[in-house]
């Protein structure tokens, strides 16, 4: 296939998937839950996962072992590499809103199942100057469509980014683990609550780490990250 053809072919699946056609956004088949099951076994997955970062196990300096680590639990099935990875990027920064479904659904098939007790979801939130750049807050599109499958509510108001950190793809690990700290306000009761943060990438983990740490400030008793996929470095998958 040529690149006119193949741009074409693109185009009208991503019109498709705009329709709501019940089309998998990779290869045009019929798929009620967005990517079919072909196209994600093309997916690379963390192998064996740690429970407590969501990195593959076993795995050395485990980000969970520091002292100021909040998160109680990482469900995070796919790894950030292609192709899943320019999906995931389309959605972001190419304005392809119509993919937080599929990718909300692949995340939500993976890990909802029976006995997963959260009592909400919050998506990790852009500050307001991002947000009106972008036009939409990728995770929210996420999280609408994984709390739907996983029948609960997702918070959207009461949680904030206060401070417009600089983007992460900007700054290296140690700029990357200090910058989101005090970063998020929450300013709803969350007392005795289970919550599940929702984005799309977990790169370090400290962005979902802070968020965690002000959920909990405003009195939740478990806090989980979930995202569809994780940045493993040189990390064994499957």
């Amino acid at each position: 296939m040529d690149l006119s053809n193949r741009a074409l072919s693109q185009a009208l699946l991503s019109w498709l998937h705009r329709l709501g056609a019940g089309s998998c956004p990779r290869c045009g088949f019929e798929s009620p839950d967005g990517f079919c099951s072909d196209c994600r076994r093309d997916f690379p997955r963390i192998e064996s996962p740690c429970l407590r970062c969501g990195l593959p196990s076993p795995c050395d300096r485990c980000p969970a072992l520091a002292s100021e680590w909040r998160i109680d639990a990482v469900r995070v099935p796919w790894v950030y590499g292609p192709p899943l990875a320019q999906y995931l990027q389309n959605l972001k920064y190419g304005r392809e809103r119509h993919l937080g479904r599929a990718l909300g659904q692949l995340l939500a098939v993976d890990i909802v199942a029976p006995g997963l007790d959260v009592d909400a979801l919050v998506a990790v939130p852009l500050h307001r100057k991002r947000l009106r750049m972008r036009t939409f807050n990728q995770a929210d599109e996420i999280g609408v469509a994984v709390a739907k499958v996983a029948g609960t509510s997702l918070l959207s108001t009461g949680v904030r980014r206060a401070i417009d950190t600089r983007p992460q793809t900007e700054l290296d690990r140690a700029e990357r683990m200090r910058g989101p700290r005090r970063a998020f306000r929450v300013d709803r009761n969350l007392r005795g609550m289970r919550v599940a943060i929702v984005d799309d990438v977990i790169t370090t983990g400290a962005t979902v780490n802070a968020l965690a740490s002000a959920l909990k400030a405003a009195g939740a008793v478990h806090v989980e990250a979930w995202a569809v996929a994780r940045s493993i470095g040189a990390r064994r998958v499957r």
